[in-house]
């Protein structure tokens, strides 16, 4: 028999990552698994729970080695701040300098000509990658449901939610969704995925649709408050950090863009859940009654 592939999770505490690890939970045949977190508490924790984990700062090159040790395959998350750049450039040099042979990237829902700079920076990532001499997937999601929908306090109890691109529609995807899928091309290597992108978009709809599905889906009346760039410029405005004020900078441009109606290509259904998985993504009407419950 031959030894399993070993994949390292990075960003496993996280929203999209925290579903992968879920689905690896349920399904990792040939696959052993190496969860990677920046803090050292959440890796003893998985460790007493009888999990393989390492302490993986993204800020910190010279650990890479050790991290990538025996690695077979990556699933490769960056933060949310400028700082992905050089983040991603020295995790891909790692790699290609051991015996990583798959690198499954999460970017953006791009069109490839777009005038964003976080999106400028995801495609200067995905050509390294794939200029890298590593087999490559990117996955492409599209508005990720939880970065809207999952709130503290829920909204179950605040009845309300915005979204910071006004009425537009937009695709969106769940975060298992996505966690499946990277799950499924981990499981399957690059022999099945090498050298693909896949368009996580199964559903498109404005903010006030997903209103009424979840007044719907929880007997309740739920409202959606319409903001836009100037909101998203203010709180970056705010932020002490240089990079991540830069990444929201650039998701304030993303607004903008929007309301200026220059991203239609984000308002498409591309569904690649079913291209990998065999059956569609899930809708939000589905999303909410699966994480918020359903009424009577």
């Amino acid at each position: 028999m031959s030894a399993l592939a070993t994949a390292l999770v990075i960003g496993a505490s996280g929203t999209v990552g925290s579903q992968l690890v879920k689905e690896l939970d349920r399904n990792h045949d040939g696959l052993s698994v190496r969860l990677a977190t920046s803090r050292a508490e959440v890796a003893d924790h998985w460790r007493s729970d009888g999990r393989e984990a390492v302490v993986l700062d993204l800020d910190q090159p010279e650990h890479f080695a050790g991290a990538l040790e025996g690695v077979d395959r990556i699933f490769l998350l960056t933060g949310y701040t400028a700082d992905m750049l050089f983040q991603s450039k020295m995790l891909v040099d790692a790699a290609a300098d051991s015996v990583v042979e798959h690198i499954v990237h999460l970017g953006i829902f791009g069109s490839g000509r777009d005038a964003i700079p976080h999106y400028a920076w995801h495609e200067l990532i995905e050509r390294y990658i794939e200029a890298s001499g590593v087999a490559w997937t990117h996955l492409h999601p599209n508005v990720i449901t939880e970065s809207i929908l999952a709130r503290d306090p829920p909204i179950t109890e605040t009845r309300t939610f915005s979204v910071p691109w006004g009425d537009a529609a937009l695709g969106w995807v769940g975060a298992a969704d996505i966690g499946a899928v990277a799950a499924a091309v981990l499981r399957e290597g690059p022999a099945e995925h090498g050298s693909k992108n896949y368009w996580l978009s199964p559903e498109v709809v404005t903010g006030p649709q997903v209103a009424e599905v979840l007044s719907e889906v929880l007997g309740t009346g739920i409202t959606c408050t319409l903001s836009g760039s100037d909101d998203i410029a203010a709180f970056a405005s705010s932020i002490p950090s240089a990079a991540a004020r830069l990444y929201f900078e650039s998701a304030a441009a993303t607004m903008r863009q929007t309301e200026l109606g220059n991203m239609s290509f984000q308002a498409v259904v591309r569904d690649d859940v079913q291209a990998v998985l065999g059956r569609p993504g899930m809708t939000v009407r589905q999303w909410a009654q699966e994480n918020l419950g359903s009424s009577s």
